[in-house]
């Protein structure tokens, strides 16, 4: 079963490798971070500070980008070029096969995050900056964010085409990131409130309160300050991610499951 499982996940590996859109969006997001270190020097005494603020912006928007292309895709590709239909004849389960392929994008995610961290740690030493053990809690919590919204993208594509997909995701994502906000939104000034304001704040209030909250993965402002998170934070907001994604990957299989292919 395991090795089932690991063998899809290496083929998923190679091929999101050789894939030219990850590879395009790759180098763009590094070109980026080297922008960033030009802007930056051309900065009155905020070097540092706008170089680590922009460049885990950079990371975090690239990285959610990838995530969200591939995770959309992943199914229809495999419909698309018809590769599906060799695999499923064969003794293994759907939800192996779905399993397998999000732990290679999860695994191609994580070499992608990892050497963008690299060459901002690099970088923030050239403006006289010093890199600190939170550089990779936030990169780290940057990984924990893409292996959600990528699970998130692979409940989506079970069922659905790649760009309802994309569009959810992405939705998905950017309520996410505000979900603190939204959770507690209310409309208007308590004397302005109508029926329609407070049925549109609670609707507001209800999504925000199903979708993963990915405000917590969002440290920007410890790395731009040095401030290094406690480990007690970094391990909740991991359980937390495993969570999410074990729950979307169930779902996932579920829909994935059902889903007819004739």
């Amino acid at each position: 079963m395991i090795g089932q499982i690991l063998a899809i996940a290496r083929n998923t590996l190679r091929e999101a490798v050789r894939n030219k859109l990850f590879a395009t969006l790759g180098f763009f997001a590094l070109g980026m971070l080297g922008l960033t270190l030009a802007v930056s020097s051309a900065s009155l005494h905020e070097e540092v500070r706008l170089m680590k603020d922009v460049g885990l912006f950079l990371i975090s928007t690239f990285s959610v980008l990838i995530a969200v292309f591939t995770g959309v895709n992943l199914v229809y590709k495999e419909l698309e070029r018809k590769t599906i239909y060799t695999v499923m004849p064969k003794p293994i389960w759907r939800w192996q096969f779905l399993v397998g392929k999000y732990l290679g994008l999860a695994a191609t995610m994580a070499v992608q995050v990892a050497v963008m961290i690299a060459v901002l740690g690099g970088l923030i030493p050239l403006v006289g900056g010093e890199i600190g053990v939170e550089l990779w809690q936030a990169g780290w919590l940057v990984y924990a964010e893409v292996c959600i919204v990528l699970a998130v993208a692979l409940v989506f594509s079970s069922f659905s085409t790649p760009f309802l997909s994309g569009l959810l995701t992405v939705g998905v994502f950017v309520v996410g990131r505000f979900a603190d906000v939204l959770s507690t939104l209310r409309l208007g000034k308590p004397e302005d409130r109508t029926e329609l304001t407070e049925g549109i704040s609670a609707t507001v209030r209800a999504v925000a309160q199903v979708v993963p909250d990915l405000s917590i993965y969002d440290v920007t402002p410890q790395l731009v300050y040095g401030t290094p998170l406690t480990a007690g934070y970094v391990l909740e907001a991991s359980a937390l991610a495993g969570t999410y994604v074990v729950l979307c990957l169930g779902l996932a299989a579920v829909l994935f499951h059902r889903r007819d292919f004739t």
